[in-house]
């Protein structure tokens, strides 16, 4: 999901939306032709490592009416997202997001702001993980189970930014997806990972079927076992300010 944005009056700028990144991250180059001044570096905690980056004040961040003044972006490369989202300059994470209700329509391809809440089931996430005993925040942690594989209910990241679900093999406080994963054993994929095809997800009511899942067979830093990928809905209605999901409403 790619969509403009405006920072401190100025663009717009081809931003990734993604719900699976807790801040605002920029380009080096847009933060230099911003003038961002540097507050201090912040530790980022990625699916594949931890590591220290820049942290810059942004005095204003618009997309379309909505508004969000004062905050913190961490200054990145982005070089794996510009593979998935040529021509971005920057990722707009929860930091932002959080402060409102989303409606998203990904057959449609458009999004509001401040809808009131549709007709469905609400099903709860958390906004505060944890990752090593430490709490992660801005987090959209939500409960769901695959269908015949096991009864557990998996935490798994809401993420608009990714492509397919996603498990990992262990996730700090997490169960090992490995004690599952051979029975659902398909194929094998590159880069050490496995593709599991015709796989369902159960999340409360809703049920999406003829899933391929990939699992990935390296260690990882993560507060999830998983991802979630908001594009296998047709709509999604995130209410920040409530704590719930509504999964495909007008369904």
């Amino acid at each position: 999901m790619v969509v403009p944005v405006m920072i401190n009056g100025t663009g717009p700028f081809n931003f990734l939306l993604d719900t699976g990144t807790t801040r605002t991250v920029i380009d080096p180059d847009l933060a230099r032709q911003l003038q961002t001044p540097a507050i201090g570096d912040v530790a980022i905690t990625t699916v594949l490592h931890v590591r220290q980056d820049k942290l810059v004040q942004l005095r204003d961040v618009s997309l379309g009416h909505s508004s969000v003044a004062g905050l913190g972006a961490v200054v990145d490369k982005l070089a794996r997202q510009k593979i998935l989202a040529p021509g971005i300059r920057g990722v707009l994470g929860e930091e932002f997001l959080s402060k409102f209700n989303i409606l998203i329509d990904f057959k449609q391809r458009w999004l509001r702001f401040g809808d009131a809440p549709p007709a469905g089931e609400r099903c709860r996430f958390q906004a505060i993980g944890q990752y090593q005993g430490a709490p992660t925040t801005n987090r959209l942690l939500i409960a769901a189970q695959l269908v015949g594989v096991s009864d557990d209910q998996l935490q798994l990241q809401l993420d608009t930014g990714a492509k397919f679900p996603e498990l990992f093999p262990v996730s700090h406080d997490s169960r090992d997806a490995h004690s599952w994963g051979g029975s659902m054993a398909t194929s094998s994929g590159t880069n050490d990972t496995t593709i599991y095809s015709n796989i369902t997800i159960k999340i409360g009511a809703t049920t999406i079927r003829n899933l391929d899942v990939v699992q990935s067979r390296h260690s990882v830093a993560f507060d999830a076992v998983g991802l979630l990928p908001a594009s296998i809905f047709h709509r999604i209605y995130i209410s920040h300010s409530g704590g719930f999901v509504v999964f495909n409403p007008g369904d």
